[in-house]
């Protein structure tokens, strides 16, 4: 596995082996955790600020890409999954990780807006979803009136 180790920091390459096996049957999830590593360790990414300019960082277990490889593929990964951290603001890890659909990934932002109705919390999104409300209205509620508002609204008609 020599090959997979980062040559330098930042750089997270197979040495140009694509003939490896590892990255031959996984080109996607090598792919994945090359993207992983460079957003929490690479400052010259666009993305570093969001993730380790923040102090996000990869457990040690999955620094060898043997590690994450296997354990995506024990946990749940399938094609047009996307790795998802549950806490946004913990680190890449196994027990802090899932793999879920572009639209759930989505909800789980920092941005994302949250309204508690009913002892229930669910992004705006999805709150309209389930009710058939347009978001841009429900918005509109919180910008101009407040969430306690918009969580009242929705309350009534949930």
């Amino acid at each position: 596995m020599a090959e997979l180790k980062p040559k330098r920091k930042g750089n997270y390459h197979h040495n140009g082996n694509q003939k490896h096996g590892l990255y031959q049957e996984n080109a996607l999830l090598f792919n994945v955790w090359q993207t992983m590593k460079g957003r929490c360790e690479n400052p010259n990414r666009p993305n570093y600020k969001n993730y380790g300019g923040r102090g996000i960082k990869v457990c040690e277990e999955w620094h060898e890409a043997s590690n994450f490889i296997r354990w995506a593929l024990n946990n749940g990964y399938k094609r047009g999954l996307q790795l998802d951290r549950i806490d946004n603001d913990g680190d890449y890890r196994p027990e802090n990780c899932r793999f879920v659909t572009p639209k759930e990934n989505s909800r789980n932002r920092r941005n994302t807006k949250l309204l508690t109705v009913n002892g229930e919390t669910k992004p705006v999104a999805e709150w309209c979803e389930r009710l058939g409300l347009c978001k841009y209205t429900v918005y509109d509620w919180i910008s101009k009136k407040g969430v306690a508002y918009a969580e009242q609204r929705i309350s009534e008609i949930a």
